[in-house]
């Protein structure tokens, strides 16, 4: 165990406060890699925690979990509890504060997260998560039906694991997730797509895409042709093919979203093309049109200019050469000679563009 990590476990014990690592930096290490987030379960309430460590910059969040930074490592500490019936198939309506270690873990989702390290790095294992590690299983913690119907997110949860790290469902979790999938449609878009997006960046997403339609979930997900999930690893490109809803996207992203659509349906090989979308969608639209992205990508990097700065004349120049002043005329000459440069008709130079301004114009 890290020094920082045992340092933040110790001060809980030595005040008395029985607290265990759990979750996901103990799975992790036993599957030999390493984890950042460290989630402490404890016996100690949220006040106790808050000035066991004034040092750090605590947060407090709903339900009374303390967060902070530190050593690059982030700390979510959480009072022993139990959850007070769901609502809205997602959250508790509330919890209560218990002494029971034992009873705490109950509410987890699967056996794998839910094993523990103490301050003296044993192990202990009430659900037999190692276990499943072994066998490679995703298992629920109690009845599986329960689980997914008091919070949906767990649907998406053992999808999620199971593509990380390759694991098998087990059978009965398997058929929770699909008598619950409707369920899904009660989750925010903004929780539906960080789960996704973990999907479509783990290592076996072929998988995990393979899950998401035997578990029947791609039509509650409001998801079509997810079969682009495969074709790119840039997140953006995936979600401009396979929905139309708005999974929370920024203006930002809706606009690249906008053009990676309108993309898909024009001559990507041609130079007006490349130019008027840019690398990125090209980039994109290249790799989901199954395209040799480099050759694409040598295309554009060939275009005579990138950006209309990038003319090699000026607008007070255009202006001496017809001795007028500036006005709406410019953008008809600009346009007329970027296209020009950009088909190879005109040559990208300052003396080339000045004689045919004179000629035309």
């Amino acid at each position: 165990m890290e020094k920082v990590i045992y340092n933040v476990l110790k001060k809980l014990e030595d005040n008395n406060y029985e607290s265990y690592i759990v979750g996901g930096y103990v799975r992790d290490k036993l599957l030999g890699k390493k984890g950042f987030d460290i989630d402490i379960t404890t016996k100690a309430r949220p006040k106790e925690v808050l000035e066991l460590f004034p040092e750090y910059d605590v947060k407090l969040h709903e339900y009374g979990n303390v967060s902070f930074e530190t050593d690059n490592y982030k700390f979510d500490i959480t009072t022993f509890r139990k959850d007070i019936k769901y609502q809205d198939n997602r959250k508790p309506e509330s919890v209560e504060y218990i002494d029971s270690f034992e009873e705490d873990l109950l509410r987890r989702d699967f056996t794998i997260n839910s094993i523990c390290m103490n301050v003296n790095d044993k192990i202990i294992d009430l659900h037999n998560g190692r276990k499943d590690l072994k066998k490679k299983i995703i298992r629920s913690i109690g009845e599986a039906d329960l689980k997914m119907e008091e919070d949906a997110l767990r649907i998406l949860r053992a999808v999620r694991f199971a593509s990380l790290f390759r694991f098998n469902i087990e059978e009965s979790l398997k058929k929770a997730v699909v008598k619950n999938r409707e369920l899904l449609k009660n989750l925010s878009y903004e929780r539906k797509r960080e789960e996704l997006n973990k999907i479509f960046c783990s290592k076996y997403k072929k998988y995990g895409v393979q899950l998401l339609k035997d578990l029947e979930l791609v039509e509650p997900l409001e998801l079509k042709d997810i079969k682009y999930v495969l074709s790119t690893n840039d997140l953006i490109g995936i979600w401009s093919m396979i929905t139309d809803a708005d999974y929370a996207f920024t203006k930002n992203e809706k606009e690249l979203i906008k053009k990676i659509k309108e993309l898909m349906d024009k001559d990507i090989n041609d130079p007006l093309v490349l130019y008027e979308y840019g690398s990125y969608c090209v980039s994109v639209v290249s790799d989901l049109k199954g395209l040799n992205t480099k050759r694409v990508m040598a295309k554009y990097d060939k275009l005579p200019i990138k950006d209309r700065n990038e003319i090699a004349i000026t607008v007070d120049e255009i202006c001496t050469i017809l001795e007028k002043e500036p006005d709406s005329f410019l953008k008809d000459i600009y346009d007329d000679i970027e296209v020009l440069i950009l088909k190879g008709i005109i040559k990208n130079d300052n003396n080339v563009l000045k004689e045919y301004i004179k000629q035309v114009y």
